[in-house]
């Protein structure tokens, strides 16, 4: 009777919470990770590789679905929307703390509903330059920009993005002023700077590598506490004096919230494994990113300070983002 009346009380905890059955029995069915942005790009490479490994982890098919547009949210509001029995997950950029800066009528909460998982890697951003543009460190950027004050023109993939952020930090840092270019992403920036019609743009390592690698750009200088694997002769920022200016690229990934803690816990474990492995790790490496699988609050956290650090540049500095 004792047993029985065990197995009924098991059996009725269960029953009032379907989250917990979830959590038990999770995964039963093929995952998707929704990557808000195109084909190709940084953050659908990493989800394609990360999903190999994870796809025998899980021991269940896991598909990319790419959902791009409006700097990544509306791929992240679909899954802000989506049942958080998770099933239906997603991979963003560092835009994903900008974007409610930038878009002030957002069908979503980013805080409030989506769940963080994990950070996966970050990456310092590089000062990619026109071979006719004089400069050759950020030194002689500083210099000739306060001698040539408005006609400095940098480039970026939009108002609000990582690229347009990191230079009005580097202006305010530095004291000088330049001029805002916005494209509609980063290959026509990529063909005005290669033309010489740009004078600069700030660009994460393993957009900045590709370009290097034609000879038809330079680098000037990079973010970040130390020089990047990307780009290891090339000095920080604060190794060429600059000081005040701290700016990265990152990746993570988010589930909708009310996720089960169990199945969020279980794929941030999943990540650190599979992150690590020696040849996604080789990969990131050789494109600037370093591996850095965090637990859920230390993302959330990070995502909220990222979010803060940009919204009092705004402010101060009275950028537009229209």
């Amino acid at each position: 009777m004792k047993r029985i009346a065990s197995m009924l009380l098991v059996a009725a905890a269960l029953a009032a919470s379907p989250s917990l059955v979830t959590a038990q029995n999770y995964p039963t069915q093929a995952i998707r990770i929704i990557v808000p942005f195109p084909p190709g790009g940084l953050v659908d490479t990493l989800a394609r590789l990360l999903s190999s490994e994870l796809t025998t982890a899980f021991d269940q098919r896991i598909v990319v679905d790419n959902r791009p547009g409006a700097g990544g949210s509306i791929g992240e509001g679909e899954v802000a929307r989506a049942a958080p029995d998770g099933y239906t997950l997603l991979m963003v950029l560092d835009s994903f703390a900008t974007n409610p800066l930038v878009y002030k009528k957002l069908p979503y909460d980013p805080f409030k509903d989506l769940a963080p998982i994990s950070l996966i890697a970050k990456a310092p951003m590089v000062a990619i330059a026109s071979l006719k543009f004089a400069p050759n460190t950020l030194a002689e950027l500083i210099a000739y920009a306060k001698a040539n004050p408005g006609k400095v023109d940098f480039g970026s993939v939009g108002a609000g993005s990582a690229s347009h952020l990191t230079s009005e930090l580097f202006a305010k840092a530095t004291g000088i002023s330049m001029v805002h270019v916005p494209y509609k992403g980063g290959a026509p920036a990529q063909i005005d700077l290669m033309a010489g019609r740009l004078h600069l743009f700030w660009g994460t390592s393993a957009y900045a590598y590709p370009m290097v690698q034609t000879g038809k750009v330079k680098v000037l200088g990079q973010t970040g506490a130390k020089r990047s694997a990307a780009f290891p002769d090339l000095p920080t920022a604060t190794e060429q004096g600059v000081r005040n200016f701290d700016a990265l690229g990152w990746i993570g990934m988010l589930a909708p919230a009310g996720t089960p803690p169990a199945i969020i816990d279980r794929w941030q474990a999943e990540l650190v494994k599979a992150a690590n492995k020696p040849l996604i790790a080789k990969r990131l490496n050789e494109q600037g990113f370093d591996v850095v699988v965090s637990k859920p609050d230390e993302f959330g956290k990070f995502v909220r300070a990222e979010h803060d650090k940009w919204a009092v540049l705004i402010r101060e500095q009275n950028i537009s983002l229209e």
